[in-house]
């Protein structure tokens, strides 16, 4: 077995030149208040004072496994897999950014700034990129957590999200100089804190945080690092509740000859999980299986539900809902990481595969999944007509970019909405029976939540596109494809395309303004650079996209002042022609 352990600091992690990487399979962020309140207290209670001076102690955080050697200084890859330590890492990251903002509250800029290159550093390229790169938890954590200005207000709009807004809020209270005053006078047993001043006990608490030391186990390969996992958590752990309900499972259909049924059927359902470049966790799929067919269960209450639902407890109901389970699992991987092979790669289902690409990875809708999930079996089945199935992906596709993406909309709003519709909508027993489902127990509660168009347009015309790596550009970048889209009369983006800012990019934020974009094919784009719009125009006439030349046509000149009042006309366009609203 191919591994390294190494003693190390949370210095020297955070500080390695790496990007440590949490994949989309991991499980979410799920410390809560006794997790993170133990930690901060750890911290802490890790302080003495000595000559009137706070000194830090030392401080074991544990084990913690990675997918590449970021003590390698020779390494070409500066990308890390976290493998074991999230939780522990995403919780520093949060505590730091906290700790920042105090520093910046008390007029100590260059000390916030210094802190916050431990959550955003700079590449010798001079590019800044994440120190902690989480496929799950954007975009709260990218825009309020690591962003050192915090200029962009996010609503939590997940479970996970809110668990770190909890984090965030509980440890920036902790971080109060009074409440740090009255916790270290009470646990050092003195009031000689009160001579300390408070940027100090902001700086030691952070080189408390800093020094902690953990053991680094790190290897080359997914395969590696899968083997030690299991073997650093056989012992003492938890049983979770997929655990649990294996064991049940497994209790019930225990017959191992000629062949062990259960496990084989297990087996194939964890395989086709990890199965592509994005996995997924067994416990993430299971729990959306459940809401999807059963019942709007907590994680807590799962196993319990298992019980009481899946009855009677014999072989031939066990059977069938491990059969369940990998016939959902074949769908709910196809929508998470949808492909073009799974069609067969037939036209006709391209949309499809951009459809779902666009919810799960630019608007990154978790709670969909339930829904798309149940669609999907039941066009399986021959219980919804293929004309119905697409235009439901696509109403939802365009009510998340309206409701999620552009005006920010709570997710809490249509998780009861999912999980009721795809629990109907599998006992449908004919397609006119589903159809009514589809309208009157998904879209209908959903159009109650549609923003209007003031709502829409006042977002919408504050989208914007820069070159650098923000997740903003995504959804951008998404309705600038779509309008040029409607006017090439095509359901499917082009593969050539790339966003040219018509009036050149530069520092004034309003030509990175929505109103300010086009399409054009990349060799054309290269070609425009940063000319003046005459000399644009017959570079633009050269386009096979229809927008672009309507826009050439249209427009004999183009100034700044012209950006504002084309992104309101954009707004109108794509709330009238392509969401299909009335204004």
């Amino acid at each position: 077995m191919d591994m390294q352990p190494n003693d190390t600091s949370i210095k020297l992690l955070f500080n390695s030149g790496s990007q440590f990487s949490i994949p989309r399979f991991q499980r979410e962020y799920s410390w809560d208040k006794k997790n993170y309140q133990e930690f901060i207290d750890d911290m802490l209670n890790c302080l003495t004072l000595e000559n009137n001076e706070l000194k830090n102690t030392s401080y074991f955080l544990g084990t913690m496994l990675f997918i590449g050697d970021f003590v390698d200084k020779n390494r070409v890859d500066k990308y890390i897999h976290v493998v074991d330590g999230q939780q522990r890492l995403t919780t520093i990251t949060i505590l730091f950014s906290a700790l920042s903002d105090r520093f910046k509250e008390i007029n100590e800029k260059v000390l916030s700034k210094q802190l916050f290159k431990y959550i955003v550093d700079k590449n010798d390229d001079g590019e800044d990129y994440k120190v902690l790169d989480s496929k799950t938890h954007y975009p709260y954590f990218s825009y309020f957590i690591q962003d050192i200005e915090k200029s962009i207000a996010q609503e939590v709009a997940t479970e996970e999200e809110e668990l770190i807004k909890n984090s965030f809020d509980y440890l920036y209270s902790r971080l109060e100089e009074n409440s740090l005053r009255t916790y270290l006078k009470k646990n050092i047993g003195s009031d000689r804190v009160d001579q300390i001043t408070y940027v100090d006990i902001l700086k030691s608490l952070r080189d408390q945080v800093l020094g902690t030391i953990f053991i680094a186990i790190t290897t080359p390969d997914k395969k590696n690092a899968n083997m030690i996992f299991e073997i650093l958590n056989a012992k003492g752990k938890k049983l979770s509740h997929v655990d649990l309900i294996k064991n049940k499972i497994f209790e019930v259909l225990d017959q191992e000859v000629p062949a062990d049924y259960a496990e084989i059927k297990w087996n194939k359902i964890k395989a086709t999980l990890i199965s592509r470049t994005e996995a997924v966790g067994l416990a993430t799929y299971y729990r959306h299986f459940w809401i999807s067919k059963y019942k709007k269960s907590t994680g807590t209450k799962l196993y319990d539900d298992f019980l009481t639902k899946v009855t009677p407890k014999n072989e031939t109901r066990y059977r069938n809902f491990l059969e369940e389970l990998e016939s959902n699992a074949i769908d709910y991987i196809k929508i998470l990481n949808p492909m073009r092979e799974d069609y067969n790669n037939r036209k006709e289902y391209f949309w499809l595969v951009q459809s779902l690409n666009v919810l799960m990875n630019y608007f990154n809708i978790v709670q969909v999944r339930v829904a798309l999930l149940a669609l999907f079996q039941m066009k399986n089945q021959g219980h919804i007509s293929t004309k119905v199935f697409k235009s439901t992906v696509l109403y939802l596709e365009n009510f998340h970019f309206s409701y999620n993406a552009v005006t920010s909309g709570r997710a809490n709003k249509f998780e009861k909405i999912y999980a009721t519709f795809a629990i109907s909508l599998r006992t449908s027993e004919s397609q006119n029976e589903a159809h009514d489902k589809i309208d009157n127990l998904l879209k209908k509660p959903l159009d109650a939540l549609f923003p209007d168009f003031e709502q829409f347009s006042k977002s919408f015309i504050l989208l914007s596109f820069t070159k650098k790596a923000k997740h903003s550009n995504l959804k951008t970048k998404y309705a600038i494809q779509k309008l040029n889209a409607l006017f090439d009369k095509s359901e499917v983006f082009s593969d050539v395309s790339s966003i040219e800012h018509i009036y050149p990019e530069n520092d004034d934020d309003i030509t990175f303004n929505i109103g300010n974009l086009i399409v054009l094919e990349e060799k054309l784009n290269q070609e425009a650079g940063c000319l003046s719009y005459p000399d644009k125009k017959s570079i633009y006439k050269k386009s096979n996209f229809v927008w672009v030349n309507k826009f050439a046509d249209d427009n004999e000149e183009w100034k700044k002042s012209n950006i504002e009042n084309r992104s309101k006309e954009l707004a109108k366009t794509y709330y009238t022609e392509i969401l299909n609203k009335k204004i």
